[in-house]
């Protein structure tokens, strides 16, 4: 019983594995209640559809103990999204998870993925702009990775885009097919182009700083998360 567990710990800051603890709202929710007052700080994943929905979950998780989400918003091109089966992410949704999770005190860390069909050269500059319009706390990038046995690799496969079968490039850094609209070296340069300049020192000091406004943990959260992706994205400079 996961509330046994998290009674038991003497660990005050938790992390949840759970790809989405929003999957399940009704057993969350129960979850959530049964942690208020263990004066327990989580981090956890979560749907953006949920998020922007469900206020009684959003504000169950602030009275557990939540100091951060992360959510795959994966782009914020809604064609892409539904042609990768993701059409439960409404963009038009991404700002009222975010402003609801902000009005509750809980950071927000975002993931973002770069190679859909959709995706031009000038999709990076604009998913940084969105970013910031959207006030993420910290964010996520990663290269499309068509893994062996999905629909998508199939498709792939069957359109002659798949570069490699060393399954150990299959990790979401290296680009292991062929791009419909940019070049597989446009891909390569744009995801250490996002990276880089999301992670720059003036960015992350700036998002450390107005993550206090959502309380010290929180700001924690925040302080931590930018400080390793500092570090990750300059890593080869």
């Amino acid at each position: 019983d996961v509330l046994n567990e998290v009674k038991m710990t003497n660990e005050k800051l938790l992390y949840f594995k759970d790809l989405s603890m929003t999957i399940n709202p009704v057993y969350t929710k129960t979850l959530f209640r049964g942690m208020k007052g263990l004066n327990k700080r989580f981090i956890c994943h979560g749907n953006v559809n949920v998020l922007a929905r469900d206020e009684e979950l959003v504000k169950l998780a602030h009275e557990a103990g939540c100091i951060e989400w992360t959510i795959g918003f994966e782009t914020f091109s809604q064609s892409a999204l539904n042609n990768v089966n993701k059409k439960a992410n409404r963009v038009e949704e991404y700002i009222l998870a975010v402003e609801k999770l902000h009005d509750y005190s809980m950071a927000v860390v975002g993931t973002f993925v770069f190679g859909f069909d959709e995706d031009t050269p000038d999709v990076f500059e604009k998913t940084l702009e969105n970013i910031e319009k959207l006030g993420l706390d910290g964010a996520i990038f990663a290269v499309l990775t068509p893994y062996p046995g999905t629909p998508l690799f199939k498709k792939l496969d069957e359109e002659g885009r798949i570069l490699t079968r060393d399954w150990s490039k299959y990790n979401r850094k290296d680009v292991v097919f062929e791009p419909k609209n940019m070049t597989k070296e446009e891909l390569e340069n744009g995801l250490s182009f996002v990276t880089d300049e999301f992670n720059s020192p003036s960015k992350v000091a700036y998002r450390v700083l107005k993550g206090f406004k959502l309380g010290f943990y929180p700001a924690f959260a925040v302080l931590a998360g930018n400080l390793g992706s500092l570090r990750v994205g300059h890593r080869k400079n």
